[in-house]
Protein backbone atom coordinates (compact mmCIF):
# COMPACT_ATOMS: atom_id res chain seq x y z
CA UNK A 1 0.00 0.00 0.00
CA UNK A 2 1.42 3.40 -1.02
CA UNK A 3 1.54 6.42 1.28
CA UNK A 4 -1.25 7.96 -0.79
CA UNK A 5 -3.51 4.92 -0.44
CA UNK A 6 -2.80 4.79 3.27
CA UNK A 7 -3.64 8.49 3.73
CA UNK A 8 -6.82 8.11 1.66
CA UNK A 9 -7.96 5.36 3.97
CA UNK A 10 -7.07 7.36 7.10
CA UNK A 11 -8.70 10.68 6.14
CA UNK A 12 -11.86 8.90 5.03
CA UNK A 13 -12.19 7.77 8.66
CA UNK A 14 -10.81 10.92 10.29
CA UNK A 15 -10.57 14.00 8.09
CA UNK A 16 -8.55 15.80 10.75
CA UNK A 17 -5.60 13.55 9.84
CA UNK A 18 -5.08 15.72 6.77
CA UNK A 19 -3.18 18.09 9.06
CA UNK A 20 -0.38 15.55 9.27
CA UNK A 21 -0.23 14.72 5.57
CA UNK A 22 2.60 15.91 3.37
CA UNK A 23 2.22 19.13 1.40
CA UNK A 24 1.91 16.98 -1.72
CA UNK A 25 -1.05 15.06 -0.32
CA UNK A 26 -2.65 18.23 1.03
CA UNK A 27 -2.70 19.34 -2.59
CA UNK A 28 -4.13 16.03 -3.82
CA UNK A 29 -7.77 16.63 -4.77
CA UNK A 30 -8.97 13.09 -4.06
CA UNK A 31 -7.29 12.96 -0.65
CA UNK A 32 -8.62 16.38 0.37
CA UNK A 33 -12.09 15.56 -0.91
CA UNK A 34 -12.17 12.41 1.23
CA UNK A 35 -10.98 14.41 4.23
CA UNK A 36 -13.52 17.25 4.01
CA UNK A 37 -16.40 14.87 3.42
CA UNK A 38 -15.55 13.29 6.75
CA UNK A 39 -14.62 16.51 8.56
CA UNK A 40 -15.34 19.80 6.81
CA UNK A 41 -12.89 21.76 8.95
CA UNK A 42 -10.08 19.75 7.32
CA UNK A 43 -10.31 22.30 4.49
CA UNK A 44 -8.05 24.39 6.72
CA UNK A 45 -5.17 22.02 5.92
CA UNK A 46 -5.74 21.83 2.16
CA UNK A 47 -3.52 23.67 -0.30
CA UNK A 48 -4.46 27.20 -1.41
CA UNK A 49 -5.39 25.82 -4.79
CA UNK A 50 -7.90 23.34 -3.35
CA UNK A 51 -9.34 25.92 -0.96
CA UNK A 52 -10.26 27.80 -4.12
CA UNK A 53 -11.77 24.68 -5.70
CA UNK A 54 -15.54 25.09 -5.77
CA UNK A 55 -16.39 21.40 -5.60
CA UNK A 56 -14.03 20.74 -2.68
CA UNK A 57 -15.32 23.75 -0.74
CA UNK A 58 -18.95 22.78 -1.34
CA UNK A 59 -18.23 19.30 0.04
CA UNK A 60 -16.57 20.87 3.09
CA UNK A 61 -19.32 23.37 3.93
CA UNK A 62 -22.03 20.76 3.49
CA UNK A 63 -20.36 18.82 6.30
CA UNK A 64 -19.36 21.80 8.43
CA UNK A 65 -20.58 25.31 7.67
CA UNK A 66 -17.72 27.01 9.47
CA UNK A 67 -15.35 25.53 6.88
CA UNK A 68 -16.25 28.59 4.79
CA UNK A 69 -13.69 30.45 6.90
CA UNK A 70 -10.92 28.57 5.08
CA UNK A 71 -12.30 28.94 1.56
CA UNK A 72 -10.79 31.44 -0.85
CA UNK A 73 -12.14 35.01 -0.86
CA UNK A 74 -13.65 34.31 -4.26
CA UNK A 75 -15.74 31.40 -2.94
CA UNK A 76 -16.72 33.36 0.16
CA UNK A 77 -18.37 35.69 -2.33
CA UNK A 78 -20.00 32.83 -4.28
CA UNK A 79 -23.76 33.05 -3.67
CA UNK A 80 -24.46 29.33 -4.15
CA UNK A 81 -21.60 28.26 -1.90
CA UNK A 82 -22.66 30.66 0.84
CA UNK A 83 -26.31 29.61 0.61
CA UNK A 84 -25.29 25.98 1.08
CA UNK A 85 -23.09 27.05 3.98
CA UNK A 86 -25.68 29.05 5.92
CA UNK A 87 -28.25 26.34 5.39
CA UNK A 88 -25.87 24.01 7.22
CA UNK A 89 -24.93 26.57 9.91
CA UNK A 90 -26.47 30.01 9.77
CA UNK A 91 -23.80 31.53 12.00
CA UNK A 92 -21.19 30.86 9.30
CA UNK A 93 -22.61 33.94 7.57
CA UNK A 94 -19.81 35.75 9.40
CA UNK A 95 -17.33 34.35 6.84
CA UNK A 96 -19.27 35.43 3.76
CA UNK A 97 -18.29 38.47 1.74
CA UNK A 98 -19.67 41.88 2.71
CA UNK A 99 -21.86 41.86 -0.37
CA UNK A 100 -23.53 38.55 0.53
CA UNK A 101 -24.01 39.60 4.14
CA UNK A 102 -26.18 42.36 2.69
CA UNK A 103 -28.06 39.91 0.44
CA UNK A 104 -31.58 39.51 1.83
CA UNK A 105 -32.14 35.97 0.54
CA UNK A 106 -28.84 34.75 1.95
CA UNK A 107 -29.47 36.43 5.29
CA UNK A 108 -33.01 35.03 5.51
CA UNK A 109 -31.64 31.53 4.97
CA UNK A 110 -28.99 32.14 7.62
CA UNK A 111 -31.28 33.48 10.36
CA UNK A 112 -33.85 30.78 9.69
CA UNK A 113 -31.14 28.24 10.59
CA UNK A 114 -29.51 30.22 13.40
CA UNK A 115 -31.23 33.39 14.61
CA UNK A 116 -28.03 34.97 15.92
CA UNK A 117 -26.65 35.10 12.38
CA UNK A 118 -28.45 38.45 12.41
CA UNK A 119 -25.32 39.81 14.11
CA UNK A 120 -23.32 39.52 10.88
CA UNK A 121 -25.66 41.26 8.48
CA UNK A 122 -25.95 44.92 7.50
CA UNK A 123 -27.67 47.61 9.58
CA UNK A 124 -30.28 47.85 6.86
CA UNK A 125 -31.32 44.20 7.27
CA UNK A 126 -31.16 44.47 11.06
CA UNK A 127 -33.95 46.97 10.59
CA UNK A 128 -35.89 44.71 8.20
CA UNK A 129 -38.94 43.55 10.14
CA UNK A 130 -39.38 40.28 8.24
CA UNK A 131 -35.72 39.32 8.60
CA UNK A 132 -35.69 40.12 12.32
CA UNK A 133 -38.96 38.26 12.88
CA UNK A 134 -37.46 35.17 11.26
CA UNK A 135 -34.36 35.51 13.44
CA UNK A 136 -36.17 35.89 16.79
CA UNK A 137 -38.62 33.14 15.92
CA UNK A 138 -35.62 30.81 15.61
CA UNK A 139 -33.82 32.17 18.67
CA UNK A 140 -35.27 34.90 20.84
CA UNK A 141 -31.87 36.22 21.90
CA UNK A 142 -31.28 37.39 18.34
CA UNK A 143 -33.31 40.42 19.39
CA UNK A 144 -30.08 41.91 20.74
CA UNK A 145 -28.85 42.40 17.15
CA UNK A 146 -32.02 44.06 15.88
CA UNK A 147 -32.18 47.80 15.35
CA UNK A 148 -33.34 50.04 18.19
CA UNK A 149 -36.50 50.67 16.25
CA UNK A 150 -37.42 46.97 16.08
CA UNK A 151 -36.53 46.42 19.73
CA UNK A 152 -39.31 48.89 20.40
CA UNK A 153 -41.69 46.97 18.12
CA UNK A 154 -44.18 45.11 20.32
CA UNK A 155 -44.90 42.31 17.86
CA UNK A 156 -41.21 41.60 17.26
CA UNK A 157 -40.45 41.59 20.98
CA UNK A 158 -43.45 39.36 21.72
CA UNK A 159 -42.16 36.83 19.19
CA UNK A 160 -38.71 36.97 20.77
CA UNK A 161 -39.81 36.48 24.39
CA UNK A 162 -42.24 33.75 23.42
CA UNK A 163 -39.28 31.81 21.99
CA UNK A 164 -36.90 32.68 24.82
CA UNK A 165 -38.19 34.56 27.84
CA UNK A 166 -34.78 36.00 28.71
CA UNK A 167 -34.83 37.96 25.44
CA UNK A 168 -36.79 40.53 27.46
CA UNK A 169 -33.41 42.00 28.47
CA UNK A 170 -32.97 43.30 24.91
CA UNK A 171 -36.38 44.92 24.63
CA UNK A 172 -36.79 48.67 25.00
CA UNK A 173 -37.52 50.08 28.47
CA UNK A 174 -41.05 50.83 27.35
CA UNK A 175 -41.71 47.18 26.52
CA UNK A 176 -40.03 45.94 29.69
CA UNK A 177 -42.84 47.83 31.40
CA UNK A 178 -45.51 46.38 29.08
CA UNK A 179 -47.59 43.94 31.15
CA UNK A 180 -48.50 41.71 28.20
CA UNK A 181 -44.90 41.44 27.00
CA UNK A 182 -43.56 40.71 30.46
CA UNK A 183 -46.30 38.17 31.11
CA UNK A 184 -45.31 36.31 27.92
CA UNK A 185 -41.64 36.45 28.89
CA UNK A 186 -42.05 35.06 32.42
CA UNK A 187 -44.41 32.39 31.17
CA UNK A 188 -41.57 31.16 28.97
CA UNK A 189 -38.89 31.64 31.65
CA UNK A 190 -39.78 32.89 35.10
CA UNK A 191 -36.27 34.27 35.61
CA UNK A 192 -37.02 36.90 32.94
CA UNK A 193 -38.73 38.77 35.77
CA UNK A 194 -35.33 40.27 36.50
CA UNK A 195 -35.67 42.45 33.37
CA UNK A 196 -39.20 43.64 34.09
CA UNK A 197 -39.88 47.14 35.36
CA UNK A 198 -40.01 47.75 39.13
CA UNK A 199 -43.76 48.21 38.87
CA UNK A 200 -44.30 44.82 37.22
CA UNK A 201 -41.98 43.08 39.68
CA UNK A 202 -44.52 44.18 42.25
CA UNK A 203 -47.47 42.98 40.15
CA UNK A 204 -48.85 39.97 42.00
CA UNK A 205 -50.29 38.25 38.93
CA UNK A 206 -47.11 38.68 36.87
CA UNK A 207 -44.89 37.42 39.68
CA UNK A 208 -47.18 34.45 40.33
CA UNK A 209 -46.81 33.34 36.71
CA UNK A 210 -43.04 33.75 37.04
CA UNK A 211 -42.57 31.73 40.24
CA UNK A 212 -44.83 28.94 39.04
CA UNK A 213 -42.57 28.59 36.01
CA UNK A 214 -39.35 29.06 37.97
CA UNK A 215 -39.54 29.28 41.75
CA UNK A 216 -36.19 31.02 41.93
CA UNK A 217 -37.76 34.04 40.23
CA UNK A 218 -39.01 34.99 43.69
CA UNK A 219 -35.68 36.73 44.26
CA UNK A 220 -36.56 39.27 41.55
CA UNK A 221 -39.97 40.10 42.97
CA UNK A 222 -40.50 43.13 45.16
CA UNK A 223 -39.67 42.77 48.87
CA UNK A 224 -43.38 43.10 49.65
CA UNK A 225 -44.14 39.89 47.77
CA UNK A 226 -41.50 37.96 49.73
CA UNK A 227 -44.00 38.05 52.58
CA UNK A 228 -46.97 36.97 50.46
CA UNK A 229 -47.73 33.46 51.75
CA UNK A 230 -49.48 32.24 48.60
CA UNK A 231 -46.66 33.60 46.46
CA UNK A 232 -43.92 32.00 48.53
CA UNK A 233 -45.80 28.71 48.69
CA UNK A 234 -46.04 28.63 44.88
CA UNK A 235 -42.34 29.40 44.60
CA UNK A 236 -41.09 26.73 47.02
CA UNK A 237 -43.32 24.08 45.50
CA UNK A 238 -41.57 24.71 42.18
CA UNK A 239 -38.09 25.14 43.68
CA UNK A 240 -37.57 24.56 47.38
CA UNK A 241 -34.33 26.57 47.34
CA UNK A 242 -36.34 29.72 46.67
CA UNK A 243 -37.13 29.69 50.39
CA UNK A 244 -33.89 31.66 50.81
CA UNK A 245 -35.59 34.70 49.25
CA UNK A 246 -38.69 34.56 51.44
CA UNK A 247 -39.18 36.88 54.39
CA UNK A 248 -38.19 35.79 57.90
CA UNK A 249 -41.87 35.36 58.66
CA UNK A 250 -42.31 32.89 55.79
CA UNK A 251 -39.15 31.00 56.72
CA UNK A 252 -40.69 30.44 60.12
CA UNK A 253 -44.00 29.24 58.62
CA UNK A 254 -44.13 25.47 59.18
CA UNK A 255 -46.35 24.69 56.21
CA UNK A 256 -44.24 26.77 53.82
CA UNK A 257 -40.99 25.23 55.05
CA UNK A 258 -42.45 21.72 54.86
CA UNK A 259 -43.41 22.30 51.22
CA UNK A 260 -39.90 23.59 50.51
CA UNK A 261 -37.99 20.67 52.05
CA UNK A 262 -40.26 18.10 50.46
CA UNK A 263 -39.28 19.60 47.09
CA UNK A 264 -35.60 20.24 47.95
CA UNK A 265 -34.28 18.83 51.20
CA UNK A 266 -31.37 21.27 51.41
CA UNK A 267 -33.88 24.14 51.68
CA UNK A 268 -33.80 23.31 55.38
CA UNK A 269 -30.80 25.64 55.50
CA UNK A 270 -33.12 28.66 55.14
CA UNK A 271 -35.72 27.60 57.69
CA UNK A 272 -35.91 29.29 61.07
CA UNK A 273 -33.88 27.81 63.94
CA UNK A 274 -37.12 26.60 65.50
CA UNK A 275 -38.11 24.61 62.40
CA UNK A 276 -34.62 23.18 61.99
CA UNK A 277 -35.27 21.62 65.37
CA UNK A 278 -38.69 20.34 64.31
CA UNK A 279 -38.38 16.56 64.02
CA UNK A 280 -41.09 16.12 61.36
CA UNK A 281 -39.71 18.92 59.19
CA UNK A 282 -36.15 17.60 59.42
CA UNK A 283 -37.31 14.05 58.72
CA UNK A 284 -39.02 15.23 55.53
CA UNK A 285 -35.87 17.09 54.50
CA UNK A 286 -33.43 14.20 55.00
CA UNK A 287 -35.73 11.76 53.24
CA UNK A 288 -35.50 14.00 50.17
CA UNK A 289 -31.78 14.74 50.59
CA UNK A 290 -29.85 12.96 53.32
CA UNK A 291 -27.14 15.62 53.42
CA UNK A 292 -29.74 18.15 54.65
CA UNK A 293 -28.91 16.66 58.04
CA UNK A 294 -26.13 19.25 58.25
CA UNK A 295 -28.77 21.96 58.77
CA UNK A 296 -30.67 20.14 61.50
CA UNK A 297 -30.36 21.12 65.14
CA UNK A 298 -27.66 19.42 67.24
CA UNK A 299 -30.36 17.49 69.08
CA UNK A 300 -31.79 15.99 65.89
CA UNK A 301 -28.35 15.13 64.57
CA UNK A 302 -28.17 12.84 67.59
CA UNK A 303 -31.59 11.32 66.90
CA UNK A 304 -31.07 7.70 65.70
CA UNK A 305 -34.22 7.58 63.61
CA UNK A 306 -33.52 10.90 61.88
CA UNK A 307 -29.91 9.94 61.18
CA UNK A 308 -31.01 6.51 59.94
CA UNK A 309 -33.36 8.13 57.42
CA UNK A 310 -30.61 10.51 56.28
CA UNK A 311 -27.95 7.82 55.85
CA UNK A 312 -30.40 5.51 54.09
CA UNK A 313 -30.97 8.28 51.52
CA UNK A 314 -27.30 9.25 51.24
CA UNK A 315 -24.53 7.37 53.05
CA UNK A 316 -22.39 10.50 53.10
CA UNK A 317 -24.87 12.13 55.48
CA UNK A 318 -23.28 10.18 58.35
CA UNK A 319 -20.54 12.80 58.55
CA UNK A 320 -23.14 15.31 59.79
CA UNK A 321 -24.43 13.09 62.59
CA UNK A 322 -23.30 13.47 66.20
CA UNK A 323 -19.90 12.01 67.12
CA UNK A 324 -21.61 9.24 69.04
CA UNK A 325 -23.66 8.07 66.03
CA UNK A 326 -20.79 8.51 63.58
CA UNK A 327 -18.95 5.77 65.49
CA UNK A 328 -21.98 3.55 65.95
CA UNK A 329 -21.26 0.16 64.21
CA UNK A 330 -24.79 0.00 62.82
CA UNK A 331 -24.53 3.38 61.08
CA UNK A 332 -21.06 2.56 59.76
CA UNK A 333 -22.52 -0.59 58.21
CA UNK A 334 -25.54 1.30 56.86
CA UNK A 335 -23.26 3.81 55.14
CA UNK A 336 -21.21 1.01 53.56
CA UNK A 337 -24.28 -1.00 52.50
CA UNK A 338 -24.50 0.32 48.90
CA UNK A 339 -20.86 -0.69 48.28
CA UNK A 340 -21.47 -4.08 49.87
CA UNK A 341 -24.51 -4.59 47.65
CA UNK A 342 -22.47 -3.81 44.54
CA UNK A 343 -19.76 -6.23 45.66
CA UNK A 344 -22.38 -8.89 46.32
CA UNK A 345 -23.82 -8.39 42.83
CA UNK A 346 -20.38 -8.76 41.24
CA UNK A 347 -19.63 -11.91 43.21
CA UNK A 348 -23.06 -13.34 42.38
CA UNK A 349 -22.57 -12.72 38.65
CA UNK A 350 -19.11 -14.30 38.77
CA UNK A 351 -20.54 -17.33 40.53
CA UNK A 352 -23.16 -17.77 37.82
CA UNK A 353 -20.58 -17.38 35.07
CA UNK A 354 -18.61 -20.30 36.53
CA UNK A 355 -21.78 -22.30 37.10
CA UNK A 356 -23.09 -21.74 33.56
CA UNK A 357 -19.79 -22.53 31.89
CA UNK A 358 -19.34 -25.76 33.86
CA UNK A 359 -22.90 -26.84 33.24
CA UNK A 360 -22.67 -26.16 29.53
CA UNK A 361 -19.23 -27.75 29.32
CA UNK A 362 -20.65 -30.99 30.73
CA UNK A 363 -23.43 -30.89 28.16
CA UNK A 364 -20.99 -30.37 25.33
CA UNK A 365 -18.70 -33.14 26.55
CA UNK A 366 -21.74 -35.44 26.68
CA UNK A 367 -22.27 -34.78 23.00
CA UNK A 368 -25.46 -32.77 23.42
CA UNK A 369 -25.94 -30.64 20.27
CA UNK A 370 -29.12 -28.80 21.24
CA UNK A 371 -29.38 -25.27 20.01
CA UNK A 372 -28.68 -22.36 22.37
CA UNK A 373 -32.33 -21.38 22.61
CA UNK A 374 -33.37 -24.88 23.62
CA UNK A 375 -30.69 -24.94 26.31
CA UNK A 376 -31.76 -21.53 27.58
CA UNK A 377 -35.39 -22.55 27.73
CA UNK A 378 -34.49 -25.65 29.74
CA UNK A 379 -32.33 -23.84 32.32
CA UNK A 380 -33.96 -20.42 32.34
CA UNK A 381 -35.80 -20.88 35.62
CA UNK A 382 -32.84 -22.11 37.65
CA UNK A 383 -30.38 -19.63 36.13
CA UNK A 384 -32.43 -16.55 36.91
CA UNK A 385 -32.63 -17.25 40.64
CA UNK A 386 -31.36 -14.11 42.42
CA UNK A 387 -30.35 -12.46 39.13
CA UNK A 388 -32.32 -10.43 36.60
CA UNK A 389 -33.18 -12.34 33.44
CA UNK A 390 -31.26 -9.76 31.36
CA UNK A 391 -28.02 -10.42 33.28
CA UNK A 392 -28.56 -14.19 33.37
CA UNK A 393 -29.17 -14.33 29.62
CA UNK A 394 -26.06 -12.28 28.86
CA UNK A 395 -23.85 -14.49 31.04
CA UNK A 396 -25.49 -17.65 29.64
CA UNK A 397 -24.68 -16.63 26.07
CA UNK A 398 -21.12 -15.80 27.11
CA UNK A 399 -20.78 -19.28 28.62
CA UNK A 400 -22.33 -20.89 25.56
CA UNK A 401 -19.86 -19.14 23.28
CA UNK A 402 -16.98 -20.32 25.48
CA UNK A 403 -18.23 -23.90 25.29
CA UNK A 404 -18.66 -23.76 21.54
CA UNK A 405 -15.09 -22.53 21.24
CA UNK A 406 -13.87 -25.40 23.44
CA UNK A 407 -15.85 -27.91 21.39
CA UNK A 408 -14.28 -26.70 18.16
CA UNK A 409 -10.79 -27.01 19.65
CA UNK A 410 -11.55 -30.57 20.78
CA UNK A 411 -12.64 -31.51 17.24
CA UNK A 412 -9.45 -30.13 15.77
CA UNK A 413 -7.36 -32.07 18.26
Amino acid sequence: MTNRDFMLKIVAQDGYALEFASAELQADREVVMAAVKNFGHALHYASDELRANREVVLAAVKEYGYALEHASAELQADREVVLVTVTQDGDSLRFASDELRRNREVVMAAVAQHGCALEWTSDQLKNDREVVMAAVAQYGHALQYASDELRRNREVVMAAVAQHGMALQFASHELQADRGVVMAAVAANGAALIYASAELRNDREVVMVAVKQNGYALQFASVELWSDREMVMAAVKQDGESLRHASDEMRADREVVMAAVVQTGSALEYASAELRADREVVMAAVKQDGTALIYASAELRSDREVVMAAVAQNGGALQYASAELRNDPFFVWLKARPRLQKLWTVLTVRFYVVLFVKKLQRRVEAGDNERLEAAWAEHREELTVGVSECVARAVFQHGWAACESSRKRLRVE
